[in-house]
């Protein structure tokens, strides 16, 4: 027999000692209407967040080819990528590594089998196989402030810098 697994229902916001939950069918009403609720309001005022930001961050979409992905995250470079996602997103109150990265990639696999081989966080929420999910903002804060130094980084050498100074056409 094996149990039936739900999906999430709620999920946990937590920064240091700060603790506040939402339910994913508020979020997912807020994707579709771009109207906030009363809570939402007060969530996105509280974690300093901008209404906009927030419907964009929910409504970006990925195009996921189910075998691929599948295979990408039983490879060595899919796993470390998961275990630095279980960093930010867990079952609540389960800090297992292993048990985190297989929520994750079965939700990653269910949501684009469920979307046409599309995921979105919101689809990802509704299919995590745990009623309860823990966000760490300070996890997700330190991820986003990297992503941004490595765009950062890729855009300064995709201008080719060092090539200008070998060739003698830079202006330094």
């Amino acid at each position: 027999m094996i149990p039936k697994v739900k999906a999430a229902e709620n999920i946990y916001l937590y920064k240091g000692t700060f603790t506040r939950s939402i339910k994913v069918e508020t979020l997912s009403r807020f994707q579709k209407t771009k109207v906030a609720s009363k809570q939402l309001k007060n969530l996105i005022k509280i974690t300093s967040q901008n209404e906009k930001d927030l419907v964009t961050a929910l409504s970006y979409e990925i195009e996921v080819p189910i075998t691929i992905s599948s295979k990408l995250m039983n490879s060595k470079i899919g796993k470390v990528f998961l275990n630095r996602i279980t960093k930010i997103i867990h079952p609540n109150k389960i800090l297992d590594t292993n048990i985190s990265r297989k929520a994750i990639r079965s939700a990653i696999i269910v949501s684009s089998f469920n979307n046409n081989q599309k995921i979105n966080l919101i689809d990802i929420f509704k299919a995590y196989p745990n009623k309860n999910i823990a966000i760490n903002l300070n996890a997700l804060n330190n991820t986003l402030k990297k992503a941004e130094s490595l765009t950062e980084l890729i855009e300064f050498y995709s201008n080719s810098p060092l090539k200008k100074l070998k060739d003698g056409s830079s202006k330094t």
